[in-house]
């Protein structure tokens, strides 16, 4: 007879809104993922990553590259991973050991990407066959401001 009340439910469904808006509106990672999966913006991610592609490879265009690096590379990938998205397969460096300051051992492999148009190349760390310290936001550029 009390779940039949009107105001039982009133009250019960308020608890419930007020409950899920203290808890917030993140969802869980896995939530997100599936959901990114079906919203469509893949395709057009995957369709601008061509394109970023065939710029770099055809022209050696820096703001493609810079494009890829800032948008599709990520820590841990392998190397052939990173060969396939940026259109090239790296060159080994075998004196890299001036690149590697910081948070880098001895066993570091260090390959040369590039040169790109403006004749400079991209140097990337890998330890045990996966990318390390790779930060993406070092790779954004500044908007192109209209002429």
């Amino acid at each position: 007879m009390l779940r039949s009340d009107p105001g039982f439910r009133f009250g019960f469904m308020s608890l419930l809104i007020a409950t899920c808006c203290a808890a917030g509106c993140e969802s869980a990672g896995w939530n997100a993922r599936l959901m990114d999966a079906f919203s469509g913006g893949t395709k057009a991610t995957a369709e601008a990553e061509e394109q970023h592609r065939a710029g770099y490879t055809t022209n050696r265009n820096r703001e493609d590259l810079y494009w890829l690096l800032a948008n599709r590379i990520e820590t841990s990938m392998t190397l052939r991973e990173i060969g396939s998205i940026l259109g090239e397969d790296g060159e080994r460096e075998p004196r890299g050991q001036w690149i590697k300051q910081g948070d880098f051992r001895v066993d570091d492999q260090v390959y040369k990407f590039g040169p790109d148009n403006s004749g400079q190349s991209v140097w990337l760390v890998f330890r045990d066959g996966k990318l390390v310290n790779h930060n993406p936001e070092e790779f954004k550029m500044a908007p192109k401001k209209p002429s």
